[in-house]
This record gives C-alpha cells, structure tokens and sequence, in this order.
C-alpha cells in the first residue's frame, strides 16, 4: 500500500470520527438551545398546566423596538370554593418576569430554579384563598417575546389550571381571551393567496404543452442512442440558459418596485450611507451590521451614476454565476458524465430561490457566488494529488471575500479551508516547512481581506454582532410568534394547499415554500400588500410539482452520502463528504436559529443559497439513478412521463417570474 492510499486512510478515519462527534455535538447544541438554556424560546407544555397567551392578531410586524421596558399583560381567571382549603400548592411559571396575585393580595413567589423560565416554581396559597369567589391573576412582562404563563393550582377537592377559561389584558387596555400557546397559527389573508390545486386546473392547457415538449425531448433524446454525449449539447444549454436569464433582467427584474425585496429599503440606505463616503457600524441602521463588500460595491456604481436597475445587475449576475458554478462543480465531479452535468445545470437555472433573490438588492446572492467558487476549489483541491499553492491562495481569498459580504461564510470557512486544510496536513510526501507554508496561504489572504472588519466589531461591540443583538435598552425587539413548540417543526403540508406565508405554520413548510417559491412574497407581511412582479398562479402550480423533485432532491443527498463512504477514488470521496457536509450544516444553521431567534420570517430556504451547486449536483446523483431504474426495468413510457413532468416543473418555476 502506498504513501497515498495510507494517507486517504488516515484522513478518512479522521473525517468520520470527526463528522459523528459533529452530528453529536449539534444535537446536544440543538437540544441545549431549545430545551435547557435560559435564551431558548422552545416551549413544552403539560396536559396539567398548559402555556397559554393572550389573544392576540396573528402578525409577522416588529415588536418592543424603542422600548426599554416590555408591556404587562395580565392573566386573570375566577373560581368559586365551598370552603376555604386547608392546603392549596400552586406551581407556576412564565416566559417573562412574573407577579403573583390572589384575591388582588402579591404573593411572594420563591426565586427560579438556576435562574430558568422552564422550571415550575411552587408555593402554598391557601392562606389568600377564602369561601366563595377568588380571582388568580398573573402578571407576566417580557422583552423578548410574548407573555407566556403556565400555572396549577390544587387543593382539597379542586384544581384550577391554565387554560382557555382565563382572560388576559395587556397593557391594563381591552380585555381579550387567552388561547393555549400556539405559534402554528395561519397568516392572517393566507386565504388571498392561489392555491396550488386551483392553479393546476387553471394552467392545465400550458401545463399539457410543457409536458408534450418534455415527452418529446425525451424521444428525440432517446431516437439518438440515449447519450447525451455531444459537445453542440452543452453549448446549445449555456446558450439557452444565458438567453432566458437575460430575458428575466431586461423584462422583469430591472423593472421591479423601489420597494421590492427582503430588506431592500435597509440595503438601499446602507449603500447610500457609503456612497456618501462613510463606513457604517452595525449601530447605524438596520442592515448595517453586514459585512460592506456587497453595499462598498453598490456604492462605487451609485458614485458613477448608476440608478437602482443598474444596481439590481450584480445580484442578476451572482445568481447566473451560481448556474455556471453548478456546471463546473458537476462537470469537477463527474467528468465525462453529460447528463450529471445536464440535470445539474438546469435545477440551478431554475431553482426558484435562485431566480427570485437574483432579482432583489440583497447581499445574498454575492455571499452565495463566492462561497460557491470557493467550495469548487475546495473539491477541486481534494481531487488532485497534491494541493499547489495558487489554489490555495485562490481559495482562501474568495472566502475572505466571502467573509466580508455576510457572516454566514463562515460555515464555509469551517467546511472547505477545513478539509483542504486537513488534507495539507496529511500531505505524506509533503516537508513540515511546506505545510505550514500552505496552512499559510490558507489562512494569511483571508485574514487580510476580511480582518479589520471583523476586528473592528470586536473592539467596538465586544463580540460579531447583528440587529438582533445591538446594544442599547431600546433596540431590543422580536418578531412573533417570539417563541417555538414542538408541533412547529414535526409538521408539514400548509405550503401545499396556503404556500404563501406558510412559514406561519411549521418550519418544514417555511423550507419549502421559500425553496420552491417566494413563499415570503419579497419580506412583505400581508399577502394584500404583495408586490405585482410575479405570476403567482404559475408560482402556486409549481409547489404542487415540486414534491416528486424534493424526493429525488433528498435520494440524491443520500447517494452523495454513499458516495462520499464507498466512492473508489478518495478524492471524489472527500468531495462528496465535503458537499455533503456542508448542506448539512447550512440547514442545521437555518433550524438552530430558529432556537435563538423564534422568529416567522427566520426559516428561509434561501439562506442556504449558498448550497445551490451541492444541491444542483444532489438533483441530478438522484434523477440519474431513478431515470437509470427505470431504464434496466423497460420502463420507457413511465421514463417519458418523468421527463414530461420535469418539463413542467422547470417551465412552472420559470413562467413564475417570466410571465
């Protein structure tokens, strides 16, 4: 056995011990986050005291931002008692500071349990208790989210308990009912929006005639041998793929709304703020707190002349390069392989998370190219028998690039200057000088690129900071529902039947509605007030065609699984750990945040943009193997409906923000 192969041993042993002590370790985070820790917002609940809230409308609107006190809401009930009890235990807690009232009279609860919310505290209130009428009211006030209470009261002969008997009032105003803690309540108009069924029916003649070219591309494919193996091909889908993406900009995406897009006011302002030749801190304003690469170069075309539509070229042009860094990384990892390369380029072209943020001023789509190409190299880097240093130093500057256009690049940081770095390491042929020469190179670029930002926030803020967390007693805030239950994240379905602001209602439907769709219609909070730039009646028909595709999705992340255990060649193994890997963590992200910020709007498939050409190459391990199936079995007319299907799907996804 040589050096090499002795090498690929160790590093693989090394990656699976260290891949099981990271998946356990999330789990423990996850699990401390939402369950232990005195910052999570997950809430349990008990059939004997269940939490409950006040009534209020379901909205995704700010909270508590320039206050520095939260608002009192007060929980109230009264009971009747034939006697007065002898003995009479209430346990309680509250997510907020708490008062205890009985019969208008403070009790003195005892202090929590280390200082945590979730634990019940007890007390006997028999002596505030009295024949005849009593009133329990509980005063719950909190800055990071709504007022929550749980509470039993029992004695001899009677038990009272939270409850939809209980009433509430907040802020000593109206009087409101209070409701078992839900944070899997509907948008307020998700009926206004089209539903996937209806739109099906509605596009059925459009639909039938995609589905005749995919049938039909399929027999033309097949009348040629079934190969997709000539050159005039792949230059024929570039070229169609360049032509409908332009198409998009000039007719759609440079014409849309001032207003449109996640945040665009807040980008907009930021970049005005460094055109004016300043160099923000995350203190002030909104969106401030990114990092300025995107914004620095928004400035510099604004200082030229350049009005929004010209502005609106860059996150066109990232989200393009994400289909071009898609083919490349396919083609990297399966060369020879025209339909691995096909499938993948065409899932990214219309990939609708990519389309839509393409089309809106946001740092997003710039993050995304440039952890995409340093991903790229990273693979590339690992499939070669040995690194070289222009590599390397490519690698680490698109990733201090990245660095310094928003905070999620560290997750690439950590994924590909992590198995690059690991496999410098183990370099067996490599001196000691060289390697650390080469960890040099990896880490020096970045540093210089993206250091005096991060070093900046540091020594001002005292740690990396967003507007989630800026100092100041008035810039506290939450979004609703300001909290999280078990329910919201084990169910799914509201984004097949309501998919705009489905994300109201469980987390898988805020992935789903957000990966298949602009499920969050641009940051808008109402669907009335939604911008008029797309075709929701396509959009809504693609959500229902995408289940089939989120199923081959999902087969092909497991076969990359497989292939990063069992591939021949170790470098296509690592390759694979390493793509793999890094979806892995970018979802994990996506879920622990919503641990730390329970928020509506905080699940967004898109802010795993970055995963686009992983997940481009995970599309297509998926329909290769399910198209190749059905290939040894005869099936050939169920072939043909396949592609009849995807046919439909891609043109849904494409007429969403076309037509």
């Amino acid at each position: 056995m040589g050096d090499r192969e002795v090498t690929a041993g160790r590093a693989e042993r090394l990656l699976r011990v260290g891949l099981i002590s990271l998946a356990l370790l999330a789990i423990g985070l996850a699990a401390h986050r939402g369950l232990v820790a005195p910052e999570g917002a997950v809430i349990l609940s008990s059939d004997g005291a269940p939490w409950i809230m006040a009534a209020t409308p379901v909205t995704a609107e700010l909270q508590q931002w320039g206050q520095s006190e939260g608002p009192l809401t007060g929980f109230f009930r009264s009971f009747e008692l034939s006697h007065p009890p002898a003995t009479a235990a209430l346990v309680v807690r509250s997510f907020g500071e708490l008062e205890l009232f009985v019969n208008d009279s403070p009790v003195a609860l005892p202090a929590q349990k280390g200082a945590n919310w979730r634990h019940f505290r007890e007390i006997d209130v028999a002596g505030w208790l009295r024949r005849g009428e009593n009133k329990l009211r509980a005063e719950v006030r909190n800055k990071r989210g709504p007022a929550l209470l749980s509470l039993r009261l029992e004695g001899d002969g009677f038990e009272i308990a939270s409850g939809n008997e209980w009433h509430a009032d907040i802020r000593g105003g109206e009087t409101v009912r209070a409701l078992i803690a839900s944070d899997v309540r509907r948008a307020p108009d998700a009926e206004l929006g089209e539903a996937p069924a209806t739109a099906l029916k509605q596009l059925a003649p459009a639909l039938a005639a995609l589905a005749l070219l995919g049938a039909g591309t399929f027999a033309a494919l097949r009348w040629r041998g079934d190969q997709l193996d000539t050159s005039w091909l792949v230059l024929a889908v570039g070229l169609l793929v360049v032509a409908l993406w332009t198409a998009l900009f000039v007719t759609k995406f440079r014409g849309l709304a001032r207003p449109v897009g996640f945040d665009s006011a807040m980008h907009l302002a930021y970049i005005k703020l460094m055109a004016e030749g300043g160099s923000p801190l995350a203190t002030e304003g909104w969106s401030t707190y990114h990092p300025p690469l995107f914004h620095w170069l928004c400035a510099q075309l604004q200082r030229l002349g350049a009005s929004l539509p010209t502005l609106r070229l860059l996150p066109f042009l990232a989200g393009l390069g994400n289909v071009a860094v898609a083919a490349a990384l396919a083609r990297r990892l399966a060369p020879g392989d025209r339909s691995i390369w096909l499938y993948a380029t065409l899932f990214a072209a219309v990939l609708p998370m990519n389309l839509y943020i393409a089309a809106y001023l946001s740092n997003e789509g710039l993050h995304s190219l440039l952890s995409g190409c340093a991903l790229f190299i990273a693979v590339d880097l690992l499939m070669r028998d040995r690194v070289d240093a222009w590599r390397i130093l490519a690698l680490s500057t698109l990733l201090g690039l990245a660095l310094l256009t928003k905070f999620t690049a560290l997750l690439t940081v950590a994924c590909a200057a992590g198995a690059v770095g690991l496999k410098i390491v183990l370099e067996p042929r490599a001196r000691p000088t060289e390697r650390v020469l080469r960890l040099a190179a990896l880490t020096l670029p970045a540093l210089v690129i993206c250091g005096w930002f991060y070093t900046r926030n540091v020594m001002l803020f005292q740690a990396l900071v967003g507007n989630w967390n800026l100092p100041g007693a008035t810039r506290v805030w939450w979004s609703p529902p300001g909290f999280h239950t078990p329910t919201y994240y084990l169910s799914f379905g509201e984004a097949l039947v309501r998919p705009y602001l489905s994300g109201f209602v469980s987390f898988w439907d805020a992935l789903y509605s957000t990966l298949w769709g602009d499920g969050f219609i641009g940051g808008r909070t109402m669907l009335r007030f939604r911008h008029t730039g797309w075709n929701y009646t396509w959009m809504s028909a693609g959500y229902a065609l995408a289940l089939p595709v989120t199923l081959l999705l999902a087969s092909g992340f497991a076969r990359g699984v497989r292939l990063a255990l069992v591939d021949p060649a170790p470098g296509r193994r690592a390759s694979f750990a390493l793509i793999a890997l890094f979806c892995a963590a970018t979802g994990f992200s996506i879920f622990y945040t919503t641990l730390w910020l329970p928020y509506v709007g905080q699940a967004k498939a898109f802010y795993g943009l970055a995963t686009t050409p992983a997940l481009s190459v995970f599309f297509a391990l998926g329909l290769r193997s399910w198209d190749d199936w059905l290939a040894r079995r005869g099936l050939t007319i169920v072939r043909a409906v396949s592609f009849a299907w995807l046919a439909t799907l891609a043109g849904s996804f494409y007429l969403s923000y076309a037509a």
